[in-house]
């Protein structure tokens, strides 16, 4: 058996495609790789809200007004209103508002941490943003609408959404795998044709390290954690009740069938807490490492 890696940067990450091949020709693993790289790349400049030209960025544009989207974006709008209202919003598709304020916006301008009315601010937006409630999706007519001063971001699902696509490019083959960043789906075996075993990445003693190990039968796992887009003493993953960074776990993972549901059932869990895993598809596994820092 021969294993054939290839990898790319996306979304701020390594990228890494992993093939165990034995009578497979090598140029069609490349050639597959390739279009599973072409779909995070395709997926980054649809849907980033970094691009003002991306389909994402031309529906925040226009609040309150009904606008024609893909069937695709709508899929996935659908996706997180229907996450955002089964976890009573603890995954929230709308939490721009937020993560901007504190400066996680294109030139990430951290200088906002400064100011001294930024808790006032953030107050402020925890009482007057409007709820992911108020939306107003058409599937069958492929539109949606939203509300004045509310946009969208696919943090919470776009790469794992991206690892589901390239695993679709690359499920001609029997056993490879896929890691974006740590985020991993896998089909069928390793080189030693046993079970997939990855290890869990996570933070302690103020670094990053293995944590752990888990083995996975043709499923994917994703983790949150507040260490991975960290400045100073604030992280990307916000409670919307609260308008701050959650910090009860440093990380958590979740394993399920599709990266789409391991990664944004993590960002859930990070935020909700114990109330999400009452919450989650039974035949889900979830871990959860304990914030030790005062």
């Amino acid at each position: 058996m021969n294993t054939i890696i290839k990898q790319k940067e996306f979304m701020n990450t390594t990228i890494t495609f992993k093939v165990i091949q034995d009578s497979e020709k090598t140029v069609d693993i490349l050639n597959a790789m390739e279009e599973g790289f072409g779909e995070f790349d395709r997926i980054v400049k649809t849907y980033t809200r970094f691009e003002e030209t991306s389909e994402l960025s031309n529906l925040n544009r226009q609040q309150g007004r009904w606008i024609n989207i893909s069937e695709e974006f709508c899929y996935l709008i659908d996706y997180m209103l229907t996450l955002a209202e089964r976890t009573s919003g603890a995954f929230d598709p709308t939490v721009i508002d937020f993560l901007e304020t504190y400066g996680y916006d294109k030139n990430y301008d951290f200088t906002k941490l400064e100011k001294p009315e930024l808790d006032a601010m953030v107050q402020k937006l925890v009482k007057e943003r409007p709820s992911f409630r108020e939306i107003e999706l058409d599937k069958e007519n492929l539109k949606v609408k939203l509300v004045k001063n509310q946009r969208l971001d696919l943090g919470g699902i776009g790469k794992g959404y991206a690892i589901d696509c390239a695993y679709n490019k690359l499920n001609i083959f029997d056993n490879f795998l896929i890691d974006g960043g740590g985020d991993i789906r896998v089909k069928g075996k390793n080189d030693k044709k046993e079970l997939w075993i990855v290890d869990l990445l996570g933070f302690k003693n103020e670094k990053k390290q293995i944590v752990g190990q888990v083995q996975l039968n043709n499923e994917s796992i994703a983790g949150s954690g507040s260490w991975a887009r960290k400045f100073k003493q604030f992280h990307h993953l916000i409670n919307p009740t609260t308008g701050k960074p959650q910090n009860t776990y440093s990380t958590v993972f979740v394993q399920a069938p599709t990266s789409i549901e391991s990664d944004s059932w993590a960002t859930a869990l990070f935020v909700g807490g114990n109330q999400i895993t009452n919450l989650m598809p039974e035949s889900f596994k979830y871990f959860l490492i304990e914030n030790t820092l005062d």
